[in-house]
């Protein structure tokens, strides 16, 4: 799965926001321990969605963390 890790919650949720203006296909998830021990909110997009996703962090300013191909235990960064 694809995971968009955010720099706060806040900033989540407007990313959140941002993509339901654009009927982007996402999920809310928890963030998975393999990205961060700390509790936290981020999205779960399609692989084939990432591109479109970076142009929409870009423009509306959104601070991430990273963008991570998460399997099991393990999290690859992205970007």
């Amino acid at each position: 799965m694809i995971v968009i890790s955010f720099e706060s919650t806040n900033y989540a949720m407007l990313a959140d926001k941002y993509f339901d203006e654009i009927n982007f296909q996402k999920m809310v998830v928890p963030t998975p321990r393999a990205i961060s021990n700390s509790c936290g909110i981020s999205l779960q997009i399609n692989k084939e969605d990432i591109e479109k996703a970076k142009v929409l962090i870009q423009e509306k300013h959104i601070k991430i963390k990273g963008i991570f191909e998460v399997d099991k235990n393990t999290a690859v960064q992205l970007l």
